[in-house]
């Protein structure tokens, strides 16, 4: 049995693994609250409407039932995901809450670290996040909800869609005094962002200097409601920020051809179909052109990039195709590390992340001459990620790659092909070669 690191702060509950299934131990003080939530139906009621992960009565011991878990093929966190990630598990978020109150139940916490998505829909995780509601009792995880996702949602807007990374600096969420600062003075004339943001910050400081214990102020059932659905209005209504960013029209402004963009097309299509598997990664996954092709022959299609427009794109791509997309805003040069308590509390990009085959289109150029990699570095990482690796090579001669050098050839003189793929040879078995018509580009198949 091997615990789940991050399941550890809960008092009512931990996951483990055991024998490759995937299962949750209730503990006695959450097992009064979860049988609540048993018997008012609302375990069925999400369950059914494909809100709550998935789950059975496995077992019973002395601590408490054992409940078997369906496992999501692919977890990222909210600092990897795109605006419209965030905001849609905001709004489940909410309307999980209003689900429990309507069985007699309210949500005791409110991270976004408890929902995933499958199939490009959010869902919500965690089985022992409910407690039984009390007329007039406030929604305990008010801030916490605010701290993960108005706040965040809010900065990205405002400011930047960059600001999504002050999530992964504290997973705790982004503090309210700092998003207060942050955010533009006209939204302090906002009525939303001045009273969860500026107001909430304003009384947090004023509280935490007062020496007084405070007693928490009664909220009817009737305002608590209120302002749940007030906060979903204005979340549903909030679109991602226009911003332009450099690689969000990257396959409108190219060195292909329409013949050898068509070959290229071909050419994935081809090395998708040679075998069904269970997952897929695409580096530098951009819009999602070469992403959707992968998707027809994978379960799940893990689309990586670093610009936040395109991680948008990717998300919107896997609800319209209904397919199980699951897109990370991804930087090769800063991957997302192992962080939380004890370094243990959230995995990094490489330990989540290994499948059955990976494409690194018009990529590895970037990593070579931008983050300055080394040949044998860009092989280990293919090496680490999957036994079969479709590679587009771009040339020091491409325009692309001049853009990139920017007079600096002399410094990359050992990117050549042959260089290339004697480093890839290290690490695989096998290569193919598929020169790309009209373009100075290969694509090379590698496989173990």
């Amino acid at each position: 049995m091997e615990n789940i690191s991050a399941s550890f702060r809960d008092p009512a509950g931990y996951v483990f693994e055991k024998d490759g299934g995937l299962y949750r131990q209730i503990l006695p003080y959450g097992k009064s609250a979860f049988e609540q939530f048993l018997q008012s139906g609302l375990a069925e009621k999400l369950m059914s409407a494909g809100k709550l992960a998935a789950f059975r009565l496995e077992a019973e011991n002395e601590r408490g039932p054992v409940l078997r878990l369906s496992r999501i093929p692919y977890i990222t966190y909210p600092y990897e995901w795109s605006f419209s990630q965030l905001r849609d598990a905001a709004l489940l978020t909410l309307d999980v809450t209003r689900e429990a109150l309507s069985c007699g139940m309210i949500l005791k916490d409110a991270s976004a670290f408890n929902v995933a998505f499958h199939h490009c829909r959010p869902l919500f995780l965690d089985h022992t996040s409910f407690e039984v509601y009390e007329e007039g009792m406030p929604w305990r995880a008010y801030r916490q909800f605010t701290m993960h996702f108005l706040a965040p949602l809010l900065l990205m807007k405002k400011v930047d869609l960059r600001c999504l990374g002050l999530l992964r600096e504290d997973i705790g969420g982004i503090p309210l005094d700092l998003a207060s600062r942050l955010l533009p003075w006209h939204t302090w004339l906002q009525p939303n962002p001045l009273l969860h943001i500026h107001l909430h910050a304003l009384m947090e400081q004023k509280y935490s200097s007062d020496k007084k214990t405070q007693t928490p102020k009664r909220l009817p059932k009737k305002r608590l409601l209120a302002l749940l659905e007030v906060m979903a209005d204005w979340l549903d209504a909030m679109k991602p920020p226009r911003q332009s960013t450099e690689w969000a029209k990257y396959y409108s402004d190219n060195s292909y051809s329409d013949e050898s963009f068509t070959f290229k097309q071909q050419a994935v299509n081809e090395f998708c179909t040679k075998n069904r598997v269970r997952s897929c990664i695409d580096l530098g996954a951009n819009c999602g052109i070469f992403t959707k092709i992968a998707a027809e022959y994978a379960d799940t299609v893990i689309a990586a990039d670093y610009d936040a427009c395109a991680v948008e794109a990717l998300y919107q791509l896997g609800k319209n195709e209904q397919a199980d997309i699951q897109p990370v805003l991804l930087d090769l040069n800063n991957p997302s590390p192992d962080i939380g308590v004890l370094n243990v509390e959230r995995d990094s990009f490489f330990k989540r992340t290994h499948a059955d085959r990976v494409l690194g289109l018009a990529l590895v150029h970037h990593l070579r001459v931008t983050g300055n990699w080394s040949i044998s570095q860009i092989a280990t990482l293919f090496d680490k990620l999957a036994p079969q690796a479709l590679i587009e090579f771009v040339p020091l001669d491409d325009v692309q790659t001049q853009r990139l050098t920017r007079g600096r050839e002399e410094i990359y003189q050992d990117w050549t092909l042959d260089n290339f793929r004697a480093a890839f040879m290290e690490k695989f078995k096998y290569c193919e070669a598929k020169p790309i018509p009209q373009s100075g580009r290969v694509l090379l198949v590698f496989s173990k």
